[in-house]
């Protein structure tokens, strides 16, 4: 009886203890993963986060603030967009250009698949201080927010850059990259550059590079007509779309060509005085004869996955 006793009591010692370890460990596997699923949880929100300084409700919203009577309202979506336009002179004025921005001239606002996902971003363009400037906006979960601010440096010639930014489909149908023009120049020479972008992970990159059309004077020429006659390389750009690679064509002339007569002139409408301009072409719109054909050559650059850019075929 007393050996029967005693085996009870064992058991019931054993039991208890077996009981308490198991509430033990099971209190301490809960805790962690309560902690667990709070920092989990902690990180979503953080995620979630919207920042009001960063998102937009829609284009639309910044397209009206940009084109507002109120200059308050201008200023602040310029303070939130982080744009500064390009400085023209060295007497450019800063202090007034952030407390009294003026109105975008030629907005335009378009939607455009730019990085094959399902949703469209948008491209919103305008002309500020004669200078053009692109915002390119992605829709996320808190809103649209800006993906790029694009600007390119171009002579008052080209004014008013109707072609400056273009949306060519270049590697597959359906996803638009972005052919940014820039162009330099002075009174004997001119270039214009055209750049490929591709957006991609949220963020811009250069996919291909280009010279369009580049004028310099004629080496070796010494009569007296030297000024007008020239150098001039133009290169024609065709996007070849394929499933397996696509392909980048450049068929690049070189010619000389002699210039003459007067500038002509071009008007052109602004919003920010209600009025209409006129003001003399560059002088590569003179009149021009075609004196000889020094070269033709193409180029093909073929789209590469690996690299994500466009690189010489082989």
């Amino acid at each position: 009886m007393r050996h029967w006793k005693s085996r009870l009591i064992a058991f019931l010692i054993c039991f208890c203890l077996g009981l308490a370890l198991s509430l033990t460990v099971g209190f301490i596997v809960g805790l962690f993963n309560s902690q667990h699923e709070t920092a989990a949880r902690l990180k979503i929100l953080e995620q979630h986060t919207c920042n009001a300084v960063e998102s937009f409700s829609s284009p639309e919203e910044i397209l009206a603030a940009l084109k507002s009577e109120d200059v308050s309202v201008r200023r602040e979506v310029f303070r939130r967009l982080f744009l500064r336009p390009g400085v023209a002179t060295i007497y450019y004025d800063y202090e007034r250009d952030r407390d009294y921005p003026e109105r975008a001239e030629r907005a335009e606002l378009k939607y455009l698949n730019l990085d094959g996902q399902r949703d469209d971003e948008a491209v919103l363009t305008f002309l500020r201080y004669e200078n053009p400037v692109a915002l390119i906006l992605k829709k996320e979960e808190c809103g649209w927010q800006l993906a790029g601010a694009l600007s390119a440096w171009l002579r008052f010639e080209d004014y008013p850059y109707d072609d400056w930014i273009e949306f060519p489909e270049t590697i597959k149908r359906g996803t638009h990259e972005i052919l940014l023009r820039e162009s330099t120049g002075d009174a004997t020479r001119y270039s214009r550059n055209a750049r490929l972008l591709k957006l991609s992970d949220g963020t811009l990159a250069e996919i291909a590079e280009f010279t369009e059309e580049g004028i310099k004077p004629l080496e070796g020429y010494r009569k007296p007509d030297w000024s007008d006659v020239k150098l001039h390389e133009a290169t024609a750009h065709t996007f070849l779309l394929s499933e397996e690679a696509s392909r980048l064509r450049l068929k690049t002339k070189e010619e000389v060509f002699i210039y003459s007569g007067s500038l002509p002139d071009y008007t052109y409408w602004l919003e920010v005085d209600g009025a209409w301009h006129t003001a003399r072409t560059h002088w590569r719109e003179r009149q021009v004869v075609r004196l000889r054909t020094i070269s033709e050559h193409a180029r093909e650059l073929v789209w590469n996955e690996g690299q994500k850019r466009f690189i010489d075929a082989e």
